[in-house]
């Protein structure tokens, strides 16, 4: 075992947990288990920065990045559950009002958790001067907290960073800000500065309705074990292939900085759920690497970093 082996393990296992409980926020189902989940994840990155070296700014801006998404969604919990208040970010459709902790908070609740996260973002801005993900979690939480100017300023930094995200567009819109054009980005090539694979589920929940969830890895390896991992658990499960493109549509891609997006579209060859995985270029390294347990802002949505398989 490498010596990077157990934190980035627990960078990881972090980002799963994150992962958890944005799901369950945007789905609204067991959220009071997000406080718990959260806390954990706060173990892990104080876990890691305990036994970090100086030199090390590559894992402080995970861990940085790490604390912001945590005191993210530790206040949009608190908004949900405590204030009654339907702010639903996590799954990439808006953001809070203008002073929504003034009408919705009068006892002060969410204070402490507003300040937190407004410092953990700006810690992660000075720690990461490129991240997508941490502008907009700073936007959010001024914006509960009513600095209009301060809210402008994080979500248009968000959109220099990716003039894809329609979350920051359209939050500087209900501020009433002048939103600059949208750049010719078509989704065909990857925005990011990291290359990494990820893997894309739509499953349906209704007749008419689809959730839609995406895992990032480090490795395409990872990334087809998890393809893999999924599609024997529909086997498990009883599910014919022949039905499954009705039930879920997997796909498995692979991001590089300014280059095509390459897609990998799972479908089974015949009832044993196995893959034709020819053609995927799994011994190809992925440069320059996604850090360990990063969580990836994407076509307006936060992707979590995969478990270890």
């Amino acid at each position: 075992m490498t010596d990077n082996a157990a934190p980035n393990a627990s960078l990881i296992r972090a980002s799963s947990l994150l992962r958890e409980s944005s799901e369950r926020l945007a789905d609204g189902t067991e959220t009071d288990t997000v406080p718990r989940l959260l806390a954990e994840a706060a173990r892990c990155y104080d876990a890691v920065a305990g036994k970090l070296s100086a030199d090390d700014a590559e894992t402080a801006a995970s861990i940085a990045v790490g604390r912001s998404t945590t005191a993210a969604l530790a206040l949009q919990q608190c908004a949900l559950d405590e204030l009654d208040c339907d702010w639903s970010w996590t799954d990439g459709t808006d953001g809070p009002y203008l002073g929504d902790m003034a009408e919705y908070d009068e006892d002060g609740l969410s204070e402490e958790l507003a300040a937190r996260a407004i410092e953990t973002a700006r810690a992660a801005l000075d720690a990461d001067p490129g991240d997508p993900l941490v502008p907009l979690h700073l936007g959010h939480a001024l914006c509960w907290s009513g600095d209009r100017d301060g809210a402008v300023a994080a979500y248009a930094e968000a959109l220099r960073r990716d003039p894809g995200d329609h979350v920051a567009r359209d939050s500087l819109a209900e501020l009433g800000e002048e939103v600059p054009e949208e750049d010719d980005f078509d989704g065909t090539e990857s925005p990011d500065r990291y290359a990494f694979a990820l893997v894309r589920e739509d499953a349906r929940i209704s007749n008419s309705d689809w959730s839609s969830t995406a895992c990032v890895f480090g490795s395409v390896g990872a990334a087809r074990r998890d393809a893999d991992e999924t599609l024997k658990s529909c086997d498990n499960g009883g599910f014919d292939p022949e039905d499954l493109p009705t039930m879920l549509k997997l796909t498995l891609e692979i991001h590089r900085p300014g280059q095509p997006i390459t897609r990998f579209p799972v479908e089974p060859l015949d009832a044993s759920f196995l893959i034709d995985w020819s053609g995927l270029p799994e011994g190809e390294p992925l440069d320059p690497p996604l850090p360990p347990g990063r969580p990836v802002r994407i076509d307006g949505e936060t992707s979590f970093h995969g478990g270890l398989r």
